[in-house]
């Protein structure tokens, strides 16, 4: 059964609609985790079913039509140019700029140090365990792993009333982790494949150029649109121009060998900003807010619901079952170590800052469908299902465990206190 573009459009947005009226009237959970847990249960179910009656063959009519979705290119090639200029528009400037610094290191060095940590580690229990994997590609595991998700991330912050800094801070880095990530990521698969010969100097080299160049499109570009905008008041045509920028600036990025991500979001803070200083009309900065707020919910919500659904693309043993459950310690550890030394530079230049800031950087780090997205994009081989498994599994934990406990945690660290006592 082949199903159009439009087709598979109309079953997968109903679903998130329908799962999303549900979770709101039944048991309110933040979207993106109801959205996970629905499609995740439904797809076990579905497959207990099949496996208990072979014969309705509904396991394989649903597998087929999930399998027509390649998730990976959705994410990385539509999902992630919208939704990280949604998010990057409601960070707060200021906030952000005056933990900039911080928020840079987290975002650079500490995803390396992140990736290093992990990929040895991975890379020790696998041998341990009998599992014949590379340090190269124990090492592309920890790249992919290592950048948090801004979706992920944003969704989880939007439960709690953390102190403005600190949520800057922690949005900051987990929208521009991305693009250092995704860049990374393709260095490491290179060494791992044999496909280019990466060093440190090259990859740092790497790095600063699709970084640094992706950083300068997007303020050209947010320039650009920002002074359109002054020029005019009609709010259906500036919200047209937003939409632009972001499509544009993440398709001329990526055309051009820049970090897509990482544009996106210079172009989203700059708009955000544009829109802070009221040089908006009111009536315009109303519906650009409410038009990028419903993108930004509706996509989410798609997205954690194809998360939920890729567990079909799973082949688990018990070898791979022990290697992925020990890959969520490992990159809570890893998380915790690539945290330690910035933390403590902060806490040394900003008195006010508690020591269990750690803590809540640790928890916060959020993982989510762009690492699924990284795993999925390797080509088939018995190192892609170990590390799609490894991947699925942290994801799981993190979106749902992280998420429904990151409020918890930081009203009890002295970080904010509960929405509901606002």
């Amino acid at each position: 059964m082949s199903l159009s573009l439009f087709d598979l459009a109309a079953i997968f947005l109903s679903l998130a609609a329908a799962i999303g009226w549900l979770n709101l009237k039944l048991v309110r959970l933040p979207a993106g985790v109801a959205m996970l847990v629905v499609g995740l249960v439904g797809t076990l179910a579905l497959v207990g079913i099949d496996r208990i009656a072979p014969g309705l063959g509904v396991g394989a009519v649903i597998e087929q039509v999930v399998r027509q979705v390649d998730f990976s290119a959705a994410v990385l090639q539509f999902m992630l140019a919208y939704l990280l200029f949604a998010g990057a528009m409601h960070v707060d400037f200021e906030a952000l700029r005056r933990r900039g610094w911080t928020a840079a290191v987290l975002a650079t060095l500490g995803v390396v140090v992140s990736a290093a940590v992990v990929g040895g580690g991975f890379w020790l229990i696998g041998g341990w365990g009998g599992i014949r994997l590379s340090f190269a590609w124990a090492l592309v595991f920890g790249v992919l792993i290592s950048p948090t998700d801004p979706v992920g991330v944003l969704a989880a912050l939007k439960r709690t009333s953390l102190v403005p800094d600190i949520r800057a801070l922690i949005e900051g880095e987990a929208l521009f982790n991305d693009g250092v990530g995704v860049v990374l990521f393709g260095a490491a698969v290179a060494l791992a494949t044999g496909g280019g010969a990466a060093t440190p100097l090259s990859l740092a080299g790497r790095v600063l150029v699709e970084a640094g160049g992706g950083g300068a499109l997007g303020l050209l570009a947010g320039l650009v649109a920002i002074r359109a905008m002054r020029a005019i008041d009609d709010y259906a045509v500036e919200v047209g121009i937003t939409l632009a920028l972001s499509t544009g600036t993440y398709a001329l990025s990526q055309a051009l060998g820049l970090s897509g991500p990482i544009a996106v979001v210079v172009a989203g803070l700059m708009l955000g900003r544009h829109s802070a200083r009221e040089t908006m009309s009111a009536e315009t900065r109303r519906y650009t807010r409410a038009f990028w707020t419903i993108v930004d919910e509706n996509l989410n919500g798609l997205l954690f619901l194809l998360l939920g659904l890729e567990v079909f693309g799973l082949r688990y043993d018990r070898q791979t079952d022990s290697l992925a459950a020990a890959a969520i310690p490992l990159v809570f550890l890893a998380r915790w170590a690539s945290l330690a030394g910035p933390a403590a530079l902060l806490a040394a230049v900003d008195g006010g800052v508690k020591p269990g800031l750690v803590a809540v950087l640790t928890w916060a780090g959020v993982r989510g469908g762009l690492s699924v997205a990284m795993a999925l994009s390797l080509a088939p081989s018995p190192e892609r299902a170990i590390i799609l498994a490894a991947t699925y599994v942290v994801v799981v934990f993190s979106v749902i465990f992280q998420s429904l406990t990151l409020e918890r945690i930081i009203v009890r660290l002295g970080y904010g206190r509960p929405l509901e006592s606002s």
